[in-house]
């Protein structure tokens, strides 16, 4: 009997010592360390979210040890990172700035969707932006990034804020409910709702983007006391971000690429390949390099203090950004 137990531990021995010579040599040695478990909120599934879709559906985040939980939290992203609830979070820049100014843990690390990805839509008699001086156009709230960029766009016709009455709704299906029943005259529109209201005869008054450049629409935020005790975990995640834009760029990968965003998104496969040609073609809406320019920082600024969130000189925009993880991750 003890020669055959002694003989069983000899062949384990050999299977094991064998396995790990194998492994060695062929150096597909996997790591013991747990993946990096990071939680990331965002406003609502969609388009913004392409580039998370595509490192998920690749596999590419689990390839750099990192396990992460995509959480659709509406508007509370600025919110639930200061309070630690979220790891990373994904809104609109004055969300994460407000924060960061009342004096929570809070700093913009990704510059992520760089163009605003908005056109203005009004009905069938509005043929100019002047014509909208007396009319109601509907955006996403009295103090939101919409009201920037809609004064930027009436000032192209000559017309200012109080040229026109504003009505809210903060999600653009709201808005554009709005104007296909009559409640506005004009809304400022993201698709798919923008492609549907071209569908339906509405007046296409013309992109946000002509008239505001270098004005970032959506960026990624950090808990900061998070990112301090998990930096190289931050780190894989924006080499993976930054990874799977530059994916999404290739005009090769543009069918699979659409395969995905119906996947995830659950939208339809027309308006997710109408959103590839108007996001990546046209507007090249996401940042090539996940950084916010000097220029870029005076205008949020400056929206800010329009906004009445802000008072001049602005403040160094180091107080606001960490620029330091995409500069380390997307050499």
């Amino acid at each position: 009997m003890r020669t055959k137990n002694l003989a069983r531990q000899l062949c384990r021995r050999f299977v094991i010592v064998l396995t790990c010579t194998l492994l060695l040599s062929t150096g597909k040695v996997v790591s013991a360390q747990a993946p990096s478990k990071i939680i990331e909120g965002y406003v609502s599934d969609g388009a913004l979210q392409w580039p998370e879709y595509i490192a998920a559906e690749k596999g590419w985040f689990k390839e750099n040890n990192v396990d992460l939980d995509m959480v659709a939290v509406g508007a509370g992203a600025a919110q639930q990172l200061a309070a630690g609830a979220l790891n990373i979070g994904y809104s609109g820049f004055p969300d994460f700035i407000r924060a960061t100014n009342q004096g929570a843990a809070v700093k913009i690390i990704i510059n992520g969707t760089a163009v605003p990805p908005y056109s203005v839509y009004a009905k069938p008699a509005i043929k100019t932006i002047s014509d909208l001086k007396g009319k109601t156009v509907s955006i996403g709230g009295s103090v939101d990034i919409t009201l920037i960029y809609m004064t930027a766009f009436l000032a192209a016709g000559g017309l200012n804020a109080k040229d026109v009455d504003f009505v809210y709704a903060k999600a653009t299906q709201g808005r554009f409910a709005a104007l296909v029943a009559g409640g506005a005259d004009a809304a400022i529109l993201y698709p798919p709702a923008a492609f549907r209201a071209g569908a339906q005869g509405f007046t296409y008054l013309g992109d946000i983007e002509q008239y505001l450049k270098d004005f970032p629409f959506t960026v990624w935020a950090a808990n900061t006391n998070w990112a301090a005790t998990n930096r190289s975990a931050l780190l894989a995640y924006v080499k993976t971000y930054g990874r799977a834009v530059r994916w999404l760029y290739d005009a090769n990968n543009k069918d699979q690429a659409v395969d995905i965003l119906v996947k995830y998104s659950k939208q339809d496969r027309k308006d997710s390949a109408d959103t590839y040609d108007y996001f990546v073609t046209k507007l090249k809406a996401f940042s090539m390099d996940g950084l916010i320019s000097d220029a870029a920082y005076q205008k949020m600024f400056d929206g800010l203090v329009s906004l009445g969130d802000m008072t001049p000189p602005a403040p160094p925009a180091s107080k606001f950004v960490d620029t330091s993880f995409v500069e380390e991750a997307w050499r």
